[in-house]
């Protein structure tokens, strides 16, 4: 045992160098495969380096090849350009060259022409100019003819308008000789003046809508206090009121304004005029209408129609407080446009009083109608009671003959003693009964009964 012992240490310390020594190899070859593969790493990139450096060549090669190219394109071109200049030039000169010709051979055809031209018309002037002035002179014979018809034609149109100029200058001669006259007349005669003022008041009031004798009297008489008065028009008014007009016509003051030879003058008489207006309006104040008419709703104003509305307008614009002073006066001065405008809204009132009228007599008529109906709806519900009680009595009647004849009577037929081939058929009831007149509210919610046959 004690021999055996060195060589167990000798065989493990082989053991543990053959270890050793395996190991380091290992390490060894790692070591080299490590070295290897760097190596092989710079082989690849020297071979890269040396693929990349052939390529900057051949890319070198290539950029000398294009450059020349483009040398030979541009000098190419330097040529192609030249010899364009030069064909154009020669083009230049072709196209000259050709106008030049052409111009003289239009300029050798146009001498041509002309000579050709100068010689047929020298030839007519030698032995034709007949045929050449024939033509001109039917030419000239008809504008000589349409010449004296157009000549004829004014001198007839030219006596037509002198004429009728002389036509109308006796129509306004004789326009001015009536015009005339009547100035005078409504001048010197103050019945003439009495008489237009009423037609003219007359016709404002049928504008307006008024009738004669119908809505407005015309010349009524009443008494006054100082004896009788006779207003142009009473106008009857709804509700039985009525409203008096007057006519007044005071315009010799205007006719001679118009005349007159200057401004002052035409002012000065114009503020006449409106003093003699304002005279006539304190005159029919004074008689007071409204006190004698016999209505007692006639309205406490007068009407003062002036037979023009420009009277009215010059009035006011020389005298500023005539107006204010006829409203306090109780008279209303009125132009034509003023008096239509009045007799409108009286004839409008005379519609509306109609109007209500017709409503009331409405109102009676409906009133009656109502009475009547509901007179009728008695009447209709005693023929409905009647009626009902005329269908319990059928009913009644015809269960006694089916409970009380046919059933006899049927006893016939089973003995023997009636035709086989005819039946007693039974006699239906009546169900239908009369509607009775409901109330407007039972009517509203209570649907009408289904109608029901035999």
């Amino acid at each position: 045992m004690p021999e055996s012992l060195p060589a167990l240490l000798l065989a493990a310390a082989a053991i543990a160098a053959a270890v050793w020594f395996a190991y380091r190899a290992s390490k060894a070859g790692e070591a080299a495969a490590t070295a290897k593969a760097r190596f092989e790493g710079v082989d690849l990139i020297r071979a890269e380096r040396d693929r990349l450096a052939g390529e900057c060549e051949t890319l070198r090669e290539e950029a000398g090849r294009l450059r020349s190219e483009l040398a030979a394109e541009r000098a190419a071109a330097s040529t192609r350009q030249a010899a364009a200049e030069e064909h154009a030039k020669a083009l230049t000169e072709h196209f000259g060259a050709l106008a030049a010709r052409a111009l003289d051979a239009n300029q050798q055809r146009f001498l041509s022409l002309a000579n050709e031209t100068f010689e047929k018309h020298r030839q007519a002037a030698q032995g034709g100019v007949k045929e050449v002035v024939t033509p001109a002179q039917e030419a000239l014979a008809k504008l000589a003819t349409q010449v004296e018809a157009l000549e004829k034609a004014r001198k007839e149109e030219q006596g037509a308008l002198t004429q009728q100029m002389r036509t109308i200058g006796e129509d306004l001669k004789e326009h001015k000789n009536v015009t005339g006259k009547l100035v005078h007349a409504l001048r010197q005669s103050p019945k003439a003046r009495g008489r237009w003022g009423e037609h003219s008041l007359r016709n404002a009031l049928e504008m307006g809508g008024l009738a004669p004798r119908v809505d407005f009297e015309e010349q009524t008489t009443v008494d006054g206090d100082g004896g009788k008065l006779r207003p142009d028009v009473v106008i009857k008014m709804p509700g039985g009121r009525s409203v008096v007009v007057d006519s007044k016509v005071a315009f010799s003051a205007f006719l001679d304004a118009i005349e007159a030879p200057d401004e002052a003058a035409r002012e000065l008489l114009l503020k006449k005029h409106a003093s003699e207006l304002r005279n006539h309006m304190k005159a029919l104040s004074s008689k007071e209408y409204w006190k004698h008419l016999p209505s007692t709703d006639t309205v406490d104003f007068v009407v003062m129609f002036v037979p023009g509305d420009n009277l009215v307008h010059e009035a006011y614009e020389r005298d500023h407080k005539l107006q204010d002073e006829a409203f306090a006066s109780k008279v209303i001065i009125a132009g034509p446009s003023g008096m239509v405008a009045l007799a409108r809204i009286i004839a409008f009132g005379w519609r509306q009083e109609h109007s209500a009228k017709n409503a009331q007599e409405i109102a009676t008529l409906g009133r009656q109608l109502y009475e009547r109906l509901s007179q009728m709806a008695g009447n209709i519900g005693d023929v409905g009671k009647a009626l009902g009680d005329s269908v319990t009595a059928f009913n009644t009647m015809i269960h006694n003959i089916d409970t009380r004849v046919f059933v006899t009577a049927r006893k016939f037929k089973e003995l023997g003693a009636a035709d086989a081939g005819k039946e007693i058929n039974p006699v239906e009831m009546v169900e239908a009964s009369p509607r009775r007149l409901a109330a407007p509210e039972q009517l509203e919610l209570t649907p009408p009964p289904p109608r029901r046959g035999r």
